[in-house]
């Protein structure tokens, strides 16, 4: 059963309990009871069930995984509560493609489906109902009827699918090149035919090229030559990366980011980058172009650049910040807090080689990702928990999410840091084993593993808007699945 305690109920208690920033008040705190499942969990069982498979030799050859499932069928409890459970049970660009790559040495069919079927759903027109643009990789999909997709359009109105996303496009573009590069047969796929959104056949070759030229377009629109996000729409997603909850952009004093001009995401540069490296080896190596690849390792070279202007900074000891905003008149400012979206660069191109000043920053980020301020026993938080906004329960604002924690540690046991991951990846094996499910994430607490059981609904006066700062997670998240399925398998080939 679901209780529900006001802020006038205990005004004392609950404040002394919860941390609150100037401006917020405590609007309610409605508590949940644990759902306990005694049984150990299975990864591949809720993959079968994610992939809608009857048998594991099956999974993959459906099509993209679901992001999200309740663990099991909905005995007990609120209405509210289930609505809750089943808020994500279809597909998001983003969850399908890392879970593919977290799977696809296991299960390369479901790389190859999920790519298929959004290259079907790639953007092939401007829309700005759906956030729409030629090239660009589909956020959510569902259709209009779907109830879900009938609140949010006469809430924010959106419509379907939606394209509120910028880092699914370079997501797609590294899953597509290590499916086809995975092995020598699979040259083919670039030529395989579909039939896109207005009735053309294309190419899977195409769709890259689509992909390609959807972040050059970006990029040129941008002084800094970066990927910015910036919704089309009056109540579209404001924050277009997965950290996607309001009020995760902010600067070291707590103030939210502009989002009134463009803010860019260090992890989306950072993946942008990896994808011109990655796309031009694929032209090397299967489409024999070599001016197409030149000009590509050229754009890599140049974000790279941009990369370490805009997004180092030389304080605490040196550190990659979370992005950038522009004030009032568009001049570019970093938003100094530290953050698992440093840990994102550990798993790529970037820091690689012995340069010493590339050796400086890896050595300072690993340094920040197993500080008692990020690392703690569920794994690597999402913000330090010296930051204002800091709250071990906030959605992307102290929690520890396991997707993002697991790809951190394959980035360090890519740099050698092998007793560190290792150790990571226990912990997440560990998360499943305690909690009894795959959670979406968990409380970013220093020593224990818990989930959070309260829903806490803050109101903010300098924004003027409510804000859901903790919710319980859902209970079988797929990338939270894939992430643990691969964590029992360390020696697996690194990205």
């Amino acid at each position: 059963m679901d209780t529900l305690r006001s802020h006038d109920d205990d005004n004392s208690e609950l404040l002394q309990s919860y941390p609150l920033l100037p401006g917020e008040k405590l609007l309610s705190v409605t508590h949940h009871e644990t759902r306990v499942y005694h049984e150990k969990p299975s990864s591949v069982q809720q993959l079968l069930r994610l992939t809608q498979s009857n048998h594991v030799g099956d999974i993959g050859f459906a099509g993209p995984a679901l992001a999200s499932l309740a663990m099991s069928p909905d005995t007990a409890i609120s209405a509210e509560a289930s609505e809750h459970l089943h808020l994500y049970e279809t597909v998001f660009g983003r969850d399908s493609l890392r879970i593919a790559s977290d799977l696809i040495d296991t299960y390369p069919e479901l790389a190859r489906s999920t790519l298929l079927a959004l290259t079907k759903l790639q953007g092939v027109t401007y829309d700005t109902s759906r956030e729409e643009e030629p090239g660009r990789i589909v956020h959510e999909v569902r259709e209009d009827k779907d109830p879900r997709a009938k609140q949010l359009t006469a809430e924010r109105g959106w419509h379907w699918p939606y394209y509120g996303s910028v880092d699914a496009t370079p997501d797609f573009i590294r899953t597509l090149t290590a499916y086809t590069l995975s092995q020598p047969e699979n040259s083919t796929f670039l030529a395989k035919h579909y039939t896109d959104q207005s009735g053309k056949e294309r190419t899977v070759n195409d769709a890259l090229d689509a992909a390609l030229t959807w972040i050059a377009h970006r990029r040129s629109q941008n002084p800094e030559g970066l990927i910015e996000f910036k919704s089309a729409l009056p109540h579209g997603i404001e924050n277009q990366v997965w950290k996607d909850s309001w009020d995760a952009y902010h600067h070291s004093d707590g103030t939210l980011a502009n989002h009134e001009q463009g803010i860019a995401s260090l992890e989306v540069q950072v993946a942008t980058y990896d994808a011109f490296l990655d796309a031009a080896d694929l032209y090397d190596r299967l489409i024999d172009n070599d001016v197409r690849a030149t000009a590509l390792r050229v754009q890599a070279g140049e974000l790279k650049q941009a990369i370490f202007e805009h997004f180092w900074t030389d304080e605490k000891g040196g550190y990659f910040v979370l992005g950038t905003d522009r004030d009032s008149k568009g001049a570019l400012r970093q938003l100094k807090v530290r953050t698992s979206n440093m840990g994102h660069v550990l798993n790529s191109h970037l820091l690689e080689g012995d340069d010493a000043e590339i050796v400086q920053k890896r050595t300072a980020v690993v340094a920040h990702m197993l500080s008692p301020e990020l690392w703690c026993k569920a794994g690597i938080r999402t913000l330090a928990s010296d930051e204002v906004r800091f709250r071990p329960g906030a959605y992307h604002n102290g929690s520890v999410w396991i997707w993002d924690t697991h790809y951190i540690a394959k980035g360090l046991r890519r740099h050698g840091y092998t007793d560190a991951s290792s150790r990571i990846d226990a912990n997440l094996i560990d998360i499943a084993n305690t909690t009894g499910l795959f959670p979406e994430y968990v409380r970013g607490e220093q020593d224990k593993i818990v989930l959070n059981q309260d829903t806490i609904i803050l109101w903010d006066e300098l924004a003027n808007r409510k804000n859901v700062v903790e919710q319980p997670p859902q209970e079988v998240q797929a990338w939270t699945v894939a992430a643990i399925f691969d964590s029992k398998h360390p020696a697996r080939k690194q990205e």
